[in-house]
């Protein structure tokens, strides 16, 4: 009787699942490392313009035929501009999102505090005393927020530690999760030429398209990150000053959640500052509800309106809503680094659709369609 495979059919079976063995083992070693990988990936084609500038000043070091400690320096000028690379970015980028973000932290305490004390209950007396004769006037006759807030702030205040606690927890993980990214950018810069051609081949691309769509993704992510994180912390820097200024509680920390909130779609400034612009009316302070409320609505709503079309719509060609749906989804699957992985895999969807189409010989659809 024959068998029913052939002893090459065998052998072909057998290379298959040791191959796809291989693949599953590398995807579940590497799957930890996957949100640095992300942030490398993002920070390195973000600051590669300094590498980039450093690496020519030592290439022309070299070429000069420069001796001594200048020259040693000179031969090994990819690594030290790779190096030079990674501590402008600690310096530019990670320093002052830490620098902020320990602040805001360390307002959360006091801040919970003060809530949970007096500034709470004399706080939802006023909210009472603005808010009743409406509810009356509407038929609402049981409408007490101070009562509600004396029965339920300890609650409240344990539901808002909890989140708290578990971001200074997370802190150890996402330090762990930086230094690995960092030690990425240096290798990611300093080998991006001799990496480049292997990938291209890797994705089986014709090497022209495969750099056009490198390129797209790096303009993709630096659009993204100007309109985005750079513009939301614009907002929330400026609406953190005018808190602080009016006397307004843990300024540090309603600054940094508007930044976090600038950021997402959806969401934004007017969470914040509206809600402090109203407590301000409550209290029959209108100068300051004034302040609050055309610092807001006059100038940190129109940067939002007017950079962010600059920074994206005038740099990529995607359309907004698509901007919007990867964006959120990004978030949603990867976190924060979702913010430009989102729109990043939108670019080389587009990217791969053009080429599809051009490979059907289909006329071209324009990203911007």
């Amino acid at each position: 009787m024959q068998p029913p495979f052939s002893a090459h059919q065998i052998r072909g079976f057998l290379f298959l699942a040791i191959c796809l063995t291989v693949v599953g083992l590398s995807v579940t070693i590497l799957l930890p490392f996957l949100s640095a990988i992300l942030w490398a990936t993002t920070l390195s084609v973000l600051t590669f313009p300094w590498f980039e500038k450093s690496r020519k000043r030592y290439q022309t070091i070299r070429e000069s035929g420069a001796t001594g400690l200048k020259g040693w320096i000179a031969k090994a000028g990819d690594s030290v501009a790779a190096v030079k690379s990674v501590l402008l970015t600690m310096l530019v980028i990670c320093l002052p999102f830490v620098l902020l973000g320990s602040l805001a932290f360390s307002q959360v305490g006091p801040a919970l505090n003060d809530m949970q004390g007096t500034t709470g209950f004399e706080m939802t007396d006023r909210i009472d005393q603005v808010l009743h004769p409406i509810a009356e006037k509407v038929g609402i006759h049981d409408f007490h927020v101070k009562q509600w807030w004396i029965e339920n702030s300890d609650e409240v205040v344990k539901n808002l530690r909890e989140p708290a606690g578990s971001f200074a927890k997370r802190a150890g993980a996402t330090l762990f999760t930086m230094i690995i990214a960092l030690l990425s950018i240096f290798f990611f810069q300093r080998d991006a030429r001799s990496l480049k051609a292997p990938f291209l081949d890797f994705c089986g691309l014709p090497p022209e398209k495969g750099e056009e769509i490198l390129v797209k993704v790096q303009k993709t992510i630096r659009a993204v990150f100007s309109g985005s994180v750079i513009v939301a912390v614009i907002q929330g820097t400026i609406m953190g000053i005018t808190y602080a200024c009016l006397g307004v509680p843990a300024p540090a920390l309603l600054g940094f959640i508007s930044i976090v909130l600038c950021i997402v779609p959806l969401l934004g400034a007017p969470i914040i500052y509206i809600p402090v612009g109203l407590l301000f009316l409550a209290q029959g302070d209108l100068v300051k509800a004034a302040v609050v409320l055309g610092v807001g609505f006059l100038i940190v709503s129109q940067i939002d309106n007017v950079l962010k079309p600059y920074f994206i719509s005038n740099q990529v060609s995607l359309h907004p809503l698509a901007i919007f749906f990867f964006v959120l989804g990004g978030i949603s699957l990867f976190g924060p680094i979702g913010l430009m992985v989102g729109p990043m895999i939108l670019t080389i969807f587009l990217a791969l659709v053009d080429y599809t189409r051009g490979l059907l010989n289909l006329p071209e659809v324009h990203d911007s369609a």
